[in-house]
């Protein structure tokens, strides 16, 4: 055990509170402390801001005869000690002996001298001491500075914090000088007494008041104020007429306070009136107010706007405003999308941004090109809307322009894209003299793909040698008007060549098969399957363009593809690596050789396959499981699965939330087994998935029913889902799971995303990624032959439910396969 002492000091303005000691015996500090709470508590004595008390502080322990009784409250020990310089060692207190003569003059003064200046002092401190003192002081004795300290911390007072913020409130106040805020403060004095209650709109008017009156008739002034004179409407109540002439500094106000009041503010101001306030406390109120809403949700997700200047903020706040403005209803996304990139763009060019913005082009920056000029970026031209132009994708469309072999611009194989790295990391010529130019050019990115690709293939071989030459050349030549539709001699020159054009011409006839060989990887593919099995369709073609419901679910597309035989069923072809343009990764894809391997059945038994019946698991009740599914005694195995998700957001990390698939044969449009889980969103983003704001939001939009199917209780784990969905593919697969082909929007979506989810969870997808397919490819291959069925056909279900998408893209799929495949 050892002994502590604790010393809870009184406050110097209260005069009836005596110093306490107390002291004792414990294992710990700790315990000393709880004590002397628990001692305090009871004899209900209260500690810290605003009451008689200091908080305990700890000192040494002393060693002298007379201590109080162990753990108890001494309110006598500090009339007989006080403590050392060191404010820890205690001393005896050395009285002077009364019976010797004690001379006035050698008592100390220096305390009572008063060298503090009061100009340095704090706000708070110099309208307490004027409020203390009667007459006008320039120093303060360290007494004085004490008693004002405590006077401006006491929060009990509030006749001294309504001064205070009534003198905060009034911006002018900062401009009197020493002497006239002590005359101001002897006018309050007089007119609103210390120990009454004041309203403190009417503080704010008599000092905002008697700050703008002339010197000589302020003392008229506070005359008419104490006779009632003044203000007319105003009696010492409070007053709604007196907040007109309030301001506050706009400075001053929070983050979200001044987003607002720049949001009402038509022109910079460096103070908002009170009715102004008024208006932002219920603009921040008003969660009906969708703009006002996204505007400070916004705002508080761009970290570098909390750190802007009440200007600044203006600014900004004033550039949302008119690229979006109030009177239309603008997504979150796109009120922090521009946001964001306003704080990203440099102050220069933020005007352009705006501009850009305003001309309907949401570009996330302003880029400049390598000389300092505008780089643009901000038009439509001939690429995806989506594709995020710099002056870096520009390099590598240089660097395949400058390549020798014709090929499609606009969707560039695999082989093409590697040696365009290759050549920009290698600083290859004639690409480094083009992009030494091209990156200088002012608006270069504004300019088409087939623009950059005809100027560059239309130069003569040597140009490049020549900066000066080749700078004219350029000047000259890269001339365009519409950059989203080049015309056809700009195609010419830039030596496009047309994927869907070339399939289609194979499928036709009228190409070799080996045109397929300069295409992309995905129409390579695609083309060289729709073309084999052409050449084994046969059927009269028909004129209409009809789409038949047979019943059921069914749906005859006859009138879209031809007549084909009522018998014929399409099978997937043979399918060596050397169809897909990739690298060099290994030797482990299995060839297809047919659709069923030699001796075996492709018809399961019902009593051989009970197991592997065609049912769809976990499906929503508000979807016929039956859909095209046959239900005779046996049933036919298939290799082609439709793959549709729903996600919480874009990117190829983004949570699944649910997931449909369905077995089909494209030849015939006959569906098989079919799969539907829901996926715990919490599960999702546990294994490291990313949502966004956007994708929740457009969630928010969607029909009851589709919010419902993906929020039901039969949700599972990623991992769970993911074990399931390959299960399900094993056991209904016909040829096994390197020969099933996996349809979904693939190339930046359903798998893409599916097969990121397996690797989240530590699993690896067995459908080897060459058997991806993708149902845009041969939506686009569909739209060259004149047919386009995705919105003829009937969607049955629900919209934006993973299984009811499945099976309607597995008609639409089918019925263009079934037309590419005709004669």
């Amino acid at each position: 055990m050892k002994p502590y002492a604790r010393l809870v000091q009184n406050k110097a303005k209260a005069s009836e509170a005596k110093s306490i000691f107390y002291w004792k015996s414990a294992k710990t500090a700790e315990r000393v402390d709880r004590d002397l709470a628990n001692a305090l508590e009871d004899a209900e004595i209260e500690v810290g801001r605003g009451k008689d008390y200091l908080k305990p502080v700890a000192t040494n322990f002393p060693v002298f005869d007379d201590l109080p009784p162990e753990g108890t409250l001494d309110f006598t020990w500090c009339d007989r000690y006080e403590l050392g310089e060191d404010g820890l060692t205690w001393q005896k207190i050395i009285k002077p002996d009364p019976s010797a003569p004690t001379e006035k003059e050698t008592l100390p003064v220096t305390s009572d001298e008063a060298n503090i200046s009061l100009e340095n002092r704090g706000l708070a401190v110099r309208i307490a001491i004027h409020l203390l003192n009667d007459k006008y002081q320039t120093h303060i004795t360290k007494a004085q500075q004490i008693a004002a300290t405590e006077l401006s911390l006491d929060e009990s007072n509030s006749y001294v914090h309504n001064l205070l913020q009534a003198i905060t409130d009034v911006a002018e106040f900062a401009d009197l000088s020493l002497h006239v805020e002590w005359k101001l403060v002897q006018a309050v004095k007089a007119l609103f007494s210390q120990d009454g209650e004041h309203s403190p709109t009417l503080l704010v008017e008599f000092v905002a008041n008697w700050i703008a009156a002339e010197p000589d008739s302020r003392n008229q002034l506070l005359e008419d104020w104490q006779s009632g004179k003044l203000p007319p409407k105003a009696p010492l109540t409070q007053s709604e007429d007196v907040t007109d002439t309030m301001e506050h500094p706009a400075a001053q106000l929070g983050f979200r306070q001044q987003i607002l009041a720049a949001y009402i503010s038509d022109e910079f101001a460096h103070h908002v009136t009170a009715d102004q306030r008024i208006m932002i406390s219920d603009l921040m109120l008003d969660v009906d107010n969708h703009y006002v809403q996204n505007l400070l949700l916004a705002a508080e997700n761009v970290a570098e706007a909390k750190k802007y200047s009440w200007h600044e903020i203006w600014k900004l706040t004033d550039a949302v405003k008119k690229v979006l403005p109030p009177s239309a209803r603008h997504e979150l996304g796109v009120v922090l999308r521009f946001m964001q990139a306003w704080a990203a763009t440099h102050h220069i060019d933020r005007g352009l941004l705006v501009k850009e913005w305003l001309a309907g082009k949401r570009v996330a920056a302003i880029q400049r090109t390598d000389s300092g000029t505008t780089a643009g970026g901000g038009i439509q031209t001939d690429r995806n809307p989506d594709y995020i132009h710099t002056l870096d994708t520009l390099d590598v469309e240089i660097a395949a322009a400058t390549l020798p072999m014709d090929f499609d611009i606009y969707n560039i194989p695999v082989g093409i894209h590697r040696r365009a790295k290759e050549i920009i990391s290698g600083k290859e010529s004639p690409w480094k003299e083009w992009s030494d130019i091209l990156r200088k050019t002012p608006g270069i990115l504004d300019y088409s793909r087939a623009a950059i690709f005809a100027v560059i293939r239309s130069a003569h071989p040597e140009f490049y040698k020549s900066p000066g030459r080749l700078s004219g050349y350029i000047n000259a030549y890269l001339t365009e008007t519409d950059h989203a539709n080049p015309n056809a001699a700009t195609l010419v020159a830039a030596r496009q060549l047309d994927s869907a054009a070339v399939v289609a011409g194979v499928v036709q006839g009228t190409e070799p098969l080996e045109s397929l060989d300069k295409l992309s990887t995905e129409f390579v593919v695609v083309g060289k399957h729709v073309a084999e099995a052409a050449g084994k369709t046969a059927g009269d073609s028909k004129t209409t363009t009809e789409v038949a419901n047979l019943g059921n679910g069914v749906f005859s597309i006859d009138n879209l593809m031809g007549q084909l035989s009522a018998t014929s069923t399409t099978t997937l072809q043979n399918e060596a690596a050397d169809d897909v343009q990739m690298e060099e990764t290994g030797r482990d894809e299995t060839q297809t050789d047919s659709a069923v391997p030699p001796g075996e059945a492709e018809n399961v038994s019902t009593e051989s396959g009970a197991a592997a019946r065609p049912q769809a698991t976990a499906v929503d009740n508000n979807i016929d499981t039956g859909h095209q599914i046959n239900d005779d005694e046996s049933f036919t195995l298939m290799t082609h699965v439709m793959v549709d998700l729903e996600t919480m957001g874009n990117n190829p990390e983004a949570p699944i939330i649910a997931i449909g698939a369905v077995f089909f044969d494209p030849g015939t449009g006959k569906t098989g087994p079919e799969f539907y889980q829901i996926v715990s969103l919490e599960s999702a983003m546990e294994f490291g998935a990313k949502p966004d704001a956007a994708t929740i939001i457009w969630w928010m939009k969607q029909s009851a029913e589709a919010r419902a199917a993906i929020t039901g209780g039969d949700a599972i784990s990623l991992m769970d889902a993911i074990d399931n969905l390959d299960e399900f593919i094993h056991t209904n697969s016909a040829n096994g799971i390197k020969y099933v082909q996996l349809w979904g929007n693939g190339c930046s979506f359903d798998n893409v995303i599916l097969r990121r989810a397996y690797e989240q969870v530590g699993a690896e997808l067995s459908v080897p990624f060459w058997n991806d397919r993708d149902v845009r490819t041969i939506v686009e291959l569909g739209k060259v032959v004149g047919i386009n069925p995705r919105y003829q056909i009937p969607f049955e279900g629900d919209m934006h439910n993973a299984l009811a998408d499945a099976r309607h893209q597995v008609k639409y799929v089918s019925a263009i396969w079934q037309r590419l495949t005709a004669n």
